[in-house]
C-alpha cells in the first residue's frame, strides 16, 4: 500500500448482523470473502495489516449495495473527515 496513505476497506456480508454470542465467521456477499474485502491474508507478506478502525462490514448487503447504501456512504464520510473539522452546514433555501 502507498506509504502515508489512510487506507480502508469495507466488505459485504449477506448475513445479517451477528448478536453477542454467536460466532465471529461472517459470510461474504457471494462474491469477494469478507477476509479478503477487508485485506486479511494467513500470509503476512500478503496481509494489508489495516488496522480495525479502518475495516467495517455492512451487513445484510450484496456486492453491488455497496455503492449505494447510506450506511456505507457514511462510514467512507467519517473516515474521509476523520481528524477534520467538520464546516458548518449552510442552511438550506
Amino acid at each position: 500500500l502507498p506509504a502515508g496513505v489512510r487506507c480502508c476497506a469495507i466488505a459485504a456480508s449477506k448475513q445479517a448482523q451477528p448478536t453477542a454470542g454467536t460466532p465471529a465467521r461472517v459470510r461474504g456477499d457471494g462474491i469477494v470473502p469478507v477476509s479478503s474485502a477487508l485485506g486479511r491474508h494467513r500470509d503476512p507478506a500478503r496481509d494489508l495489516a489495516l488496522p480495525a478502525a479502518r475495516q467495517w462490514v455492512a451487513f445484510d448487503a450484496g456486492h453491488f449495495d455497496l455503492l449505494s447504501r447510506a450506511d456505507v456512504c457514511a462510514r467512507i464520510e467519517g473516515w474521509l473527515t476523520e481528524g477534520r473539522a467538520r464546516p458548518p452546514r449552510q442552511p438550506r433555501r
